[in-house]
């Protein structure tokens, strides 16, 4: 290929690039608060060379996850599911408080802690009337007089982006969208109406089979129909235990939890009308329910479904899917990061990768590189995100399906937001464990020279040596540190490959 042609489809990819809405370029995240303040980091998509920044974000966000940028990627605000901040850092005027009852009192809740809210229960619309407006859509816990009900009413708050010098202000708090049934906790997605301006929201009530179908439009929100969902969805099996999400298409619509399978809705944007296509069962579940998360492909062939365990990739080409369209990815390989690595909720992301964080906080992120590709070639890589911060428990950004009608679904001019921060772990064998802090690691196959250091839970190198071309083991002695876990890594000076070794140790 001649240089000149190189040249005609970068300009092409880059006018597609600059064409893209970039509502969802930023994303938050953040710990709660500590000594040191709130361990908080950003991937920020407009940078695509830059790694995680390590970012104070001035709140804990965790289950709770939404945030919005301009049309041009730049950060509007975000919230961790009751603090609204601006893109300064710094709680809007009337900011706290979103969702508040009395479960708060109950439970002694904070707004800075990052623990009101749940999963994929909030998220953010620009307002179809005003782009300077926007909705927040929040679902908040209810106190039933006993104790927490998993079914929830839908609410909302509205930002108006003109007040305060353009940091926002929040106009309009916790009121009501619709009380009249109460809803399934998380499930909460929502997506452009095929106009481009005004959005759908579906959401399905408890112990029933029923969509309730709401239009955003410059009119405000209305529930536009309730249609039959040919499924049951029970307050045991369905609420709080999965999440639902549009094809980048717009053409379906996916809802997963372990227990209930697989449903799969065929979805037209004009309408709003949804349309039962299938049941897909990923793996025969058995023991308690456990939270579960689905994804897309961005070219709409493939739904990724998590499930703690497993990784399963669904193909949607085959003519028979349960039979032949199932292909597991991985299983969970026992990384401790410092806690345990296991599958939980997955966002498609702006680079075309789907990031996924594990159930518990910890110091890394599960990655599919390449989730159009067919099997394992969709390169799936455990803990191949580092992160520069202990994470929150759980926790992506819940942002509605952008992108729908532009060619490209995400950015083909992106590399890697995170540059040389993917590693690809393998198992270290360090013996014994539990022990009284002396430990033998052996050195891997192969391994030449390098780092070998020991890391406490707050991230804090307490023991570092060189290792030495031709070592074949090591000892380390932690005794005087305090009992509990640490990890250990071992890094290859030469890393073209970008490989590191790690096992998790208990000191008694």
């Amino acid at each position: 290929m001649n240089k000149f042609l190189l040249t005609i489809i970068f300009l092409v990819l880059a006018h597609i690039a600059s064409a893209q809405t970039k509502q969802d370029y930023i994303c938050l995240f953040g710990q709660d608060m500590s000594s040191s303040g709130f361990n908080g980091y950003i991937f920020d998509f407009n940078i695509p060379d830059e790694q995680v920044i390590e970012h104070d974000n001035n709140i804990g966000i965790g289950k709770a996850n939404t945030s919005i940028c301009d049309k041009d990627g730049n950060l509007l605000f975000y919230m961790n599911g009751c603090a609204v901040m601006n893109k300064d850092f710094e709680m809007m005027p009337d900011g706290d408080r979103l969702s508040y009852n009395v479960i708060w009192q109950l439970l002694n809740l904070r707004c800075n802690d990052g623990t009101v809210g749940s999963f994929q229960d909030h998220i953010t619309l620009t307002d179809p009337a005003d782009e300077d407006e926007f909705y927040i859509l929040h679902k908040p816990k209810i106190f039933n007089g006993i104790g927490l009900t998993d079914s929830l009413p839908l609410w909302y708050s509205k930002v108006d982006m003109t007040r305060e010098g353009g940091l926002g202000d929040v106009v309009l708090k916790n009121k009501v969208f619709d009380s009249s049934v109460r809803f399934l906790s998380s499930y909460l997605t929502a997506i452009n109406h095929e106009n481009g301006e005004d959005w759908w929201v579906i959401q399905a009530p408890i112990d029933d089979s029923v969509f309730h179908t709401y239009m955003i439009d410059s009119d405000g929100f209305r529930l536009d129909q309730i249609q039959n969902s040919d499924y049951f969805f029970t307050l045991s099996h369905t609420s709080a235990s999965g999440t639902a999400k549009f094809s980048p298409d717009g053409t379906k619509y996916a809802m997963y939890n372990e227990v209930d399978g697989l449903l799969i809705y065929g979805f037209d944007r004009s309408t709003g009308y949804l349309n039962f296509q299938e049941r897909i069962i990923p793996y025969v579940h058995t023991g308690p329910s456990i939270f579960c998360s689905v994804e897309w492909s961005p070219n709409s062939r493939f739904i990724y479904t998590a499930s703690s365990q497993f990784l399963h990739q669904i193909d949607l080409w085959e003519e028979n899917v349960q039979e032949n369209g199932i292909r597991l990815i991985d299983t969970y390989n026992g990384t401790q990061d410092p806690f345990s690595t296991t599958f939980f909720l997955m966002a498609q992301a702006p680079d075309c990768k789907i990031y996924m964080c594990p159930t518990s906080g910890t110091r890394s992120y599960h990655v599919i590189k390449k989730p159009n590709e067919l099997g394992t070639a969709c390169e799936f890589v455990q803990n191949g995100v580092k992160l520069p911060q202990q994470s929150n428990f759980g926790g992506m950004p819940n942002f509605p399906r952008f992108r729908v009608d532009e060619e490209e679904k995400c950015d083909p001019t992106l590399t890697s937001v995170f540059g040389d921060a993917v590693y690809y772990r393998r198992d270290l064998t360090v013996y014994p464990s539990p022990s009284d802090g002396r430990y033998t690691i052996e050195v891997p196959d192969g391994f030449d020279r390098g780092q070998l250091s020991v890391i406490n839970l707050d991230g804090q190198i307490v023991e570092n040596k060189e290792i030495s071309s031709g070592t074949l083991s090591v000892t380390v002695d932690i005794t005087r540190y305090p009992s509990g876990y640490y990890h250990v890594e071992l890094y290859p000076d030469e890393n073209v490959e970008r490989i590191f070794w790690s096992q998790q140790v208990v000191k008694k």
